[in-house]
């Protein structure tokens, strides 16, 4: 064999060499994407698992706190009443003493708050929907007055707050005596400078229910309370 054929062969055996190195690596590099594609998915599989836990977890907890507060149930137990009777039929009084029995019925004292019925009711002009009524003035002169009845549902609801012995933090007398409470039980309002005003002393939220039948005002005070 000659020089040339030498050196072609040995260039065949190196080309075979290479490409056997080429394959090697190349099959090499397979096999490890292979490797970590499985670890990668192993991890998937175990985060979609771990967040699934979690997500039952947490239904579970949510459907407990769900079914713990649809057993918690409260009841309201009345702890003082008062009425007062109407002795006029004058029209406007009669309107005027429903609106403000309308807005403060249903109304909620939290414990440890101060009610305020000039707060609750507001200003008692015709622009907010009261009419003129009869009513006193400072020296017991009765006038024409926006509002004129409010000072019948003050003082019933003084009387109710009296009798569940709430703290009173404040209440002003008539100019004169007025006929549908007893002398000194009567509380006048005028908006926004003589309020009623007392505290929810009780470990308790309270609720006002009041209402009139055109005879009468009535006010109850009910304390709520977790029934067992």
């Amino acid at each position: 064999m000659n020089k040339t054929n030498k050196e072609h062969n040995n260039s065949s055996y190196i080309s075979i060499i290479a490409i056997i190195l080429i394959l090697f690596i190349f099959a090499y590099l397979i096999y490890m994407l292979y490797q970590n594609s499985t670890i990668l998915n192993s991890n998937d599989i175990s985060s979609n698992i771990t967040s699934l836990e979690n997500t039952q977890e947490i239904n579970s907890n949510s459907e407990e706190n769900v079914m713990a507060q649809k057993e918690i149930k409260y009841e309201e137990i009345e702890i003082a009443s008062y009425t007062s009777t109407l002795y006029d039929n004058e029209e406007s009084r009669i309107y005027n003493i429903q609106k403000a029995c309308s807005m403060l019925s249903g109304i909620t004292i939290k414990a440890g708050e101060e009610f305020s019925f000039n707060q609750t009711i507001g200003p008692m002009g015709e622009e907010n929907g009261f009419k003129k009524a009869t009513g006193f003035d400072d020296d017991g002169n009765l006038i024409q007055i926006s509002g004129g009845g409010m000072c019948q549902v003050s003082s019933t609801l003084y009387n109710v707050a009296l009798l569940a012995n709430l703290e009173i933090t404040e209440r002003h007398a008539h100019s004169r005596k007025v006929n549908y409470v007893p002398a000194d039980k009567d509380a006048t309002i005028l908006y926004p400078n003589l309020d009623l005003k007392f505290i929810n002393n009780t470990s308790n939220d309270l609720k006002i229910s009041a209402e009139t039948d055109n005879y009468s005002v009535t006010i109850k005070m009910y304390k709520i309370e977790q029934s067992t």
